[in-house]
């Protein structure tokens, strides 16, 4: 049983360390890089199969290391608690809840396999648009700045809520987990073997 578990933190560590790589590569193609945080990335695929593999603490034990590592090493966007919390914590960890649907998955049921990756995106997209709107004075998400990206008289907190969740979040997170579990898809009967 000990030994299982070195296994599993082992494998752990490794599938954390190839997720930062990943996104050390993805942040150097300018066109994949968000303005302020955020990139179109794979690196959530190993994030997950560690949640597939190794069940819900692993994968959430892996997402947070992840995201603090990004936040701190990779990003720096984390400006205060709120930001730091959102975005890296919740929004990485997030990836844990693919452990739920684990035994399905390694059963060969694609479907859940997909789903945990939907669901994953889905929290982290929740968690980052709420960061937006709570930091939008720090990112300059005031008035003047959704006017010119709505039009005039466009400026209220319906128009921030939108920003941020729509227009900002909505698009990378979603495209990366995209195509992170297509990839994930074309390995899965290699992923399958994995017996933890």
């Amino acid at each position: 049983m000990k030994d299982k578990k070195v296994l599993k933190l082992t494998y752990a560590s490794v599938m954390t360390s190839l997720a930062l790589v990943i996104d050390l590569i993805f942040k150097a193609i300018p066109l994949m890089d968000m303005p302020r945080g955020g990139s179109i990335t794979i690196s959530m695929l190993p994030l997950v199969i560690v949640a597939y593999a190794c069940g819900w603490k692993y994968g959430l034990g892996a997402g947070i290391t992840f995201g603090v590592l990004s936040c701190f090493v990779i990003d720096g966007y984390g400006f205060n608690a709120i930001s730091f919390v959102l975005d890296y914590v919740i929004g990485f960890g997030s990836v844990a809840i693919a452990g739920l649907f684990s035994k399905k998955a390694l059963k060969g049921n694609k479907l859940y396999f997909f789903f945990g990756f939907l669901l994953a995106a889905f929290i982290r997209w929740i968690s980052s648009g709420f960061s937006g709107v709570l930091n939008a004075g720090i990112w300059g998400y005031d008035g003047v700045f959704l006017e010119g990206v709505f039009g005039a008289g466009k400026g209220g907190t319906l128009y921030l809520y939108i920003f941020s969740f729509i227009i900002y979040n909505f698009p990378y997170i979603f495209l990366s987990a995209g195509i992170s579990a297509i990839l994930g898809i074309l390995i899965y009967p290699q992923f399958v073997k994995l017996n933890f």
